[in-house]
C-alpha cells in the first residue's frame, strides 16, 4: 500500500525535530552536567586551600577545641558547604552537620571515593546521596600539604573535604529540560502545519508534471526531480531523471570534446607556426640576398634544417598520440628479456648523451622476462633518457636501471638534472606542457613525450610515476609484468 507524500513528509518533520528536541535536551543536560560538576571541583579546591591555610595559622591553633570546632562549624555554614577533618586513618575529627560529642558514632572515611583519589593524587572528588543529611552531595578532598602538616587545627589532620548540595544544579538541569521539551513541544505543532501546507503544494497534478516532462525533452536539462517517494510523482520524477541524467552526460561529452578539441588546435597552430614562421623567415632573407657572407648565409640555413627536423617530430609525435588515443596503434604484447633490451637502448642513446656532455649509464641486473611492446616501450624510455640528458646540468648523470618484485619489474631513470617544481608535476604529463618553454624549444623538445610516455603505459595497463626534488633530479619509473615460473 503506498502511503501518500504528504502525509511522509508531515511525519518525517515531526520525527526529525521529535529525534533533535529528544537529542538535544539529552546532550545539553549532560554536557550542562559535566560543566557545573567541574566548576563545583575547582571551587571547592580553592576553598579547601583557603580552608588548610586557615587552619595551619598558629592563632587559631591558640584557641580552645570547643571554640575551634564551633568556629569551624561556622565558616561552613557561610560558606554554604560541609567541611570534614579525617585522620590519617580515616577517623573523622571534624564534621561540620554533626555535634561535637557525635563524631565518635560516625563511620570510619578512609574508603570513601574522594579520599582514596586524595591518598593517590591529592585531590579528589565524587558525588552521591550523604546518608548523614540525606542529600545529594558533591564532595570534593584534599591531601594536607606537607608543609602544614602539625600545624595549628591541622595537627593530627590528614585530609579536608568539603561537600555542597547539588539541590540547585539539579533545579538549573530540570528547568532547562523543561524549557527545551516545552519549545520543542510548541515546534512540532509549527512543524505539523507548515508541514501540511508545504505537502499540499508538492503534490501538483500529474498532468502538470507531463507537461513539465515535454520541456525537458525539448531541451530544458536543468530542471531537476530529487525525490525518493513511491507514489505516482515519484515514478514520474524518476523517469525524469534518468532522461535528464542521459542529456546532462551527453551534453557534458560534448563540451568536454569541444573544449579539448578548441585547446589542443590552438596549441597545435601554435606549436607548428613557431617553427613555420622561422623557415619562411630564414628562407626569405636568403633569398632577397641580403645576407652575402657564405658563414651566415650557411648559419641560416642550419638553422632552418633545425626548424624542419622540429616539425617532423613534431608532426611525429602528434601521429602517434592521435593513433594512440583513437585505438589505431596495435600493441604487440609479448614476453622479452629486459637486461639486453634496456642494454641495446641505453648504447642507442650514447651519442645524444655524449654530444650534451652528459655520463649515461644503465645498472645490471638480474635477468628477466616482462611482457609488453618493446618497440613502443622503447619508444618510452627514449622520451625519457633524452629527456633526462636535454634537462640536465652540464656534466650531469643520468642512470637507467630496473628493480625486481615480486610480480613486476619497475624499470627507472634517474638524473642529476635541476629537477621540477612541485607545483608542475601534476601536469607534466599533459599535451603541450612545459615547464620550461624557452628552454624546452631550445633543445628541440615538441611538448608531447611526456603525453605519449603516459599513453603508451595506460595501452601496458601501467602508470608512469616521477620524484623530483629541485637543485637535485628526477627520477621516472613505470613497472611492468613479469614471466611467472609457469610460463617458462
Amino acid at each position: 500500500m503506498k502511503f501518500s507524500l504528504r502525509r511522509r513528509l508531515i511525519l518525517v518533520h515531526l520525527l526529525m525535530l521529535l529525534i533533535v528536541t529528544i537529542a538535544g535536551g539529552l546532550i545539553t543536560s549532560f554536557e550542562l552536567g559535566k560543566y557545573y560538576e567541574h566548576r563545583l571541583f575547582q571551587q571547592l579546591q580553592t576553598q579547601l586551600d583557603e580552608v588548610e591555610y586557615l587552619l595551619a595559622r598558629s592563632a587559631l591553633g591558640q584557641t580552645s577545641a570547643a571554640s575551634a570546632y564551633e568556629l569551624l562549624g561556622g565558616y561552613a555554614r557561610a560558606a554554604r558547604a560541609r567541611l570534614t577533618l579525617i585522620d590519617a586513618q580515616g577517623v573523622v575529627v571534624f564534621e561540620s552537620q554533626v555535634a561535637r560529642d557525635s563524631l565518635r558514632f560516625m563511620e570510619n572515611h578512609l574508603l570513601r571515593p574522594e579520599v582514596q583519589q586524595a591518598l593517590r593524587a591529592g585531590i579528589g572528588g565524587d558525588q552521591r546521596l550523604s546518608a548523614t543529611v540525606n542529600k545529594r552531595l558533591f564532595y570534593a578532598a584534599k591531601k594536607v600539604s606537607p608543609r602544614y602538616q602539625e600545624q595549628g587545627l591541622l595537627n593530627g589532620v590528614a585530609f579536608m573535604r568539603l561537600g555542597l548540595s547539588l539541590e540547585e544544579v539539579e533545579a538549573v538541569l530540570r528547568d532547562l529540560r523543561w524549557k527545551i521539551f516545552s519549545g520543542g513541544g510548541a515546534a512540532l505543532l509549527l512543524i505539523a502545519f507548515a508541514s501540511y501546507w508545504a505537502s499540499s503544494k508538492l503534490t501538483t497534478p500529474l498532468q502538470k508534471l507531463a507537461r513539465v516532462a515535454e520541456s525537458v525533452k525539448k531541451g530544458d536539462v536543468e530542471a531537476h526531480f530529487a525525490t525518493e517517494s513511491r507514489d505516482e510523482i515519484g515514478d514520474l520524477s524518476e523517469l525524469l531523471n534518468d532522461m535528464l541524467a542521459k542529456l546532462r552526460d551527453d551534453v557534458k561529452q560534448m563540451r568536454k570534446l569541444q573544449n579539448m578539441r578548441s585547446q589542443f588546435l590552438g596549441n597545435v597552430s601554435h606549436e607548428l607556426g613557431t617553427p613555420i614562421f622561422a623557415v619562411q623567415g630564414y628562407l626569405e632573407t636568403l633569398l632577397d640576398g641580403k645576407v652575402k657572407d657564405e658563414k651566415l648565409q650557411k648559419a641560416f640555413i642550419e638553422k632552418a634544417f633545425r626548424q624542419t627536423q622540429r616539425l617532423n617530430n613534431l608532426l611525429t609525435d602528434l601521429i602517434d598520440i592521435s593513433r594512440i588515443e583513437t585505438g589505431d596503434m596495435k600493441m604487440s604484447i609479448r614476453y622479452f628479456e629486459l637486461e639486453e633490451w634496456l642494454t641495446k637502448q641505453v648504447a642507442d642513446l650514447q651519442a645524444t648523451a655524449q654530444h650534451h656532455g652528459i655520463t649515461l649509464h644503465s645498472l645490471p641486473g638480474a635477468p628477466v622476462n616482462v611482457l609488453g611492446d618493446r618497440e613502443r616501450l622503447a619508444q618510452v624510455l627514449n622520451n625519457l633518457v633524452e629527456n633526462a640528458i636535454k634537462y640536465n646540468t652540464p656534466n650531469g648523470r643520468v642512470e637507467v636501471g630496473y628493480k625486481d618484485f615480486v610480480e613486476e619489474v619497475e624499470i627507472y631513470v634517474s638524473d642529476t638534472g635541476r629537477g621540477i617544481p612541485e607545483e608542475h608535476l601534476s601536469r607534466i604529463f599533459e599535451r603541450f606542457y612545459r615547464v620550461d618553454k624557452e628552454r624546452s624549444r631550445a633543445v628541440g623538445g615538441t611538448g608531447l613525450g611526456l603525453a605519449i610516455v603516459k599513453h603508451i603505459l595506460e595501452a601496458h595497463e601501467g602508470q608512469v610515476h616521477v620524484r623530483s626534488q629541485v637543485g637535485k633530479g628526477s627520477t621516472f619509473s613505470f613497472r611492468l609484468k613479469k614471466m611467472s615460473e609457469g610460463k617458462l
